[in-house]
């Protein structure tokens, strides 16, 4: 089941309050994808989430997700949501070794960058397995491989 980009994570999802720098957001599709995710991983259906839905993945499994990283992340994060057109990689993301994701695509991956939230803490069925050089969770995924998750487009990627 493969999951797409789209708005902000409604806040309330995460037990939290919105911030003045949350985009838009749709209540009703994330309620349709949260449910659809844990009925995914009930029913051990393989998942793949791209951008956005890395963050719905995470958030239907108990994570949370930084509403605005440059008003929330702890260090000072470069510029995730790029102005470059969609098909351009604009920085590396590195992959860890013992990872499925690194058997697909590798250790450093140069990736495109559209987004302005982040993966914040991350359930326990869940790891990380890929960051950009800042410290943003950029990947992650479930020990058997069954969920795989990426914040980039890999989409546009494949597609040039």
């Amino acid at each position: 089941m493969v999951f797409t980009g789209g708005p902000d994570i409604d806040p309330p999802f995460m037990h939290c309050d919105p911030i003045p720098e949350l985009g838009i957001t749709n209540r009703n599709r994330d309620v349709f994808e949260i449910a659809l995710v844990r009925v995914a991983v009930a029913k051990h259906i393989p998942i793949l989430g791209i951008c956005r839905s890395a963050l719905v993945i995470n958030v239907a499994l108990g994570g949370t997700v930084y509403q605005d990283l440059k008003s929330q992340f702890p260090q000072k994060p470069f510029k995730h949501h790029q102005l470059a057109p969609g098909n351009q990689p604009t920085h590396f993301v590195s992959v860890k070794l013992d990872s499925h994701l690194f058997k697909a695509v590798g250790d450093d991956v140069f990736v495109n960058s559209r987004h302005h939230q982040a993966i914040k803490d991350v359930p326990p069925k869940l790891r990380v397995v890929a960051c950009a050089s800042d410290g943003v969770i950029e990947a992650v995924e479930s020990n058997d491989a069954s969920v795989q998750a990426v914040q980039w487009h890999l989409v546009i990627e494949l597609l040039v």
